[in-house]
């Protein structure tokens, strides 16, 4: 995911604030579950930009 495409994906808005930690997630597992959960979020967003066909 280049630069511009995560700061598409995140529309302006700090990670934290578009996939918040859960209390007591430890950084690591935070990490993990945000970088998954951000993934998602950038392959959907990806598929409403592709023409059908």
């Amino acid at each position: 995911m280049a630069r511009s495409e995560l700061m598409a994906t995140l529309g302006g808005r700090r990670l934290t604030e578009v996939i918040p930690p859960m209390a007591g997630e430890p950084i690591p597992d935070y990490a993990a579950r945000a970088t998954g959960e951000l993934m998602v979020r950038y392959l959907a967003h990806d598929d409403d930009t592709t023409p059908p066909g």
